[in-house]
């Protein structure tokens, strides 16, 4: 009897112990909130959100797609976001002033004749760039990717005048005659050539000086790594999907961004496998390797005043994530 009693007693305990646990709220993480501009090497993550890629791999995300990228890099550095899309150049002026909250933890495309340097009709040659006016993102990677022009075909930057403008900007700047010349991308490269404007030079002549990052708060990476590693499983899903179904791809995209399907195009645009990322975190001398370009960007950067010092490149990259 003793026994029985005894028995009855702990399945009792079993039975409401059992009932606190699933009454019990599970804690769950928050979505990490990404954010991007619209430029074909970042789209493939709408492609993620919309195809449920994300869902699959065992991660909530959050996107946000910005047209100002000064206010979108500005809003990371300060924080407000768990990880970014950006170019290489865009993302060293933060980790200069942040070394210690951000890491560089991914490779996802390059510029591989998408960018480019547009001039107005009467402008027929590089050489004609003396003297003129060139419009450039200033203290971005823009900056460094005109400078290049101009040095590869024995032209001083005293010999020219930049003024601060942005991509989007170049068409009508041109067209009001403010600049001759300007650095921009698509779809703005297109509108500009159908008025007469010309192509001088683009990113096919300077390759893997042009990479698109994928970055986070190291706060983030070091409390959410399975997350991170998720989001990184569902990058890679969503360029596969859009690669071998790129008009329902284009039209996820045209769809979430709201452009025109038949405007979307990855010419110029080429986007990196996992093998590409191992090969680009080994440690090299020439633009195929990230630490050696980052410290390009590093270096240019401190030379024409736009930081202090350069980053400290081995904290900013991080190949975990890859490996």
């Amino acid at each position: 009897m003793k026994i029985k009693r005894s028995v009855v007693l702990f399945i009792i305990v079993l039975l409401l112990t059992a009932c606190n646990f699933f009454s019990r709220p599970q804690l769950q993480s928050p979505p990490l909130k990404f954010a991007y501009s619209a430029w074909p090497g970042f789209f493939p993550i709408a492609i993620a959100q919309e195809k449920g890629f994300f869902t699959s791999q065992g991660v909530k995300v959050e996107t946000f797609v910005r047209e100002n990228g000064e206010g979108l890099l500005a809003d990371f550095g300060a924080g407000k976001f768990d990880g970014i899309f950006s170019s290489l150049g865009e993302i060293i002026p933060i980790s200069a002033t942040n070394n210690s909250t951000v890491r560089l933890i991914l490779m996802t495309a390059e510029s591989a004749g998408a960018d480019a340097i547009v001039a107005q009709p009467q402008i027929k040659a590089i050489a004609d760039l003396k003297g003129k006016t060139i419009g450039v993102g200033l203290g971005s990677f823009g900056e460094l990717f005109v400078t290049r022009m101009l040095e590869q075909n024995g032209i001083n930057t005293d010999q020219v005048t930049f003024v601060n403008a942005s991509g989007e900007q170049i068409p009508d700047r041109l067209k009001s005659n403010t600049i001759q010349a300007g650095h921009s991308w698509e779809p703005y490269v297109s509108q500009v050539v159908k008025t007469g404007s010309r192509v001088l030079f683009t990113s096919k002549q300077t390759p893997g000086l042009m990479p698109d990052v994928m970055t986070f708060q190291r706060k983030v990476l070091r409390e959410r790594p399975a997350d991170i590693q998720a989001f990184v499983r569902a990058w890679f899903q969503a360029v596969e999907y859009w690669q071998t179904h790129s008009q329902e791809g284009n039209a996820i995209i045209g769809k979430v961004l709201k452009i025109p399907p038949d405007t979307i195009s990855l010419e110029g645009v080429k986007f990196l496998t996992l093998s590409d990322n191992r090969r680009a975190f080994t440690p090299g001398n020439k633009t195929d390797s990230l630490s050696y370009t980052a410290q390009v960007y590093g270096d240019f950067f401190v030379r024409t005043g736009n930081l202090t010092r350069p980053p400290d490149i081995n904290k900013l990259l991080d190949p975990s994530f890859i490996k």
